[in-house]
């Protein structure tokens, strides 16, 4: 075989060069392929293509100015996004922590619970209404029957169709 060694104290070979043992090669320069039946150590891999493995990649932190883009199932401790997530299909979440939520279509729950305060903007349709506090209306209340076994108060005017009493009525006006 023919090898050139120049000035430069580079070394070039017009054909392939095989090693039996191990190779400590500071700078390797080379415009075809370098396989390597073993594992190869490096302290930095550079590509300007793309880096293609048929197997398990396996370390510490991946980094990306682009994407991520996997066909397959992507497994987690954590995933932290400064952005949003978007998500097609069902989310089947443990346990969702959020400061706020927007929801533009339908929610369904088991139960809805909350410390804070429910704000509803369209009408409430709602089965059964329990509450151990106060119900404030600032416009009419429409109902088919109101019962109490407490007082009823009006501040103003009752026009009532039929007043019907076990007990007293009492007027301290005409």
């Amino acid at each position: 075989f023919v090898a050139t060694l120049d000035f430069n104290g580079d070394f070039s070979l017009p054909n392939n060069l095989i090693v039996t043992g191990n190779s400590i090669v500071l700078d390797l320069n080379a415009t075809g392929i370098v396989a390597a039946t073993g594992n190869v150590s490096g302290g930095n891999l550079t590509t300007i293509g793309e880096v293609s493995a048929t197997g398990n990649v396996s370390g510490g932190n991946l980094t990306t100015g682009g994407e991520v883009v996997a066909t397959g199932n992507v497994s987690g401790g954590n995933l932290t996004t400064g952005g949003a997530l978007s998500v097609t299909g069902n989310a089947n979440v443990g346990n969702l922590g959020a400061a706020a939520g927007v929801f533009t279509a339908n929610v369904s729950a088991g139960n809805l619970s909350t410390g804070g305060v429910l704000s509803v903007t369209g009408n409430a349709n709602v089965g059964n209404l329990g509450t151990g506090g106060l119900i404030t209306a600032t416009g009419n209340v429409t109902a088919g029957n109101l019962a109490t076994s407490g007082t009823l108060s009006a501040g103003g005017n009752a026009n009532v169709g039929n007043l019907g009493t076990g007990g007293l009525i009492t007027a301290t006006g005409n």
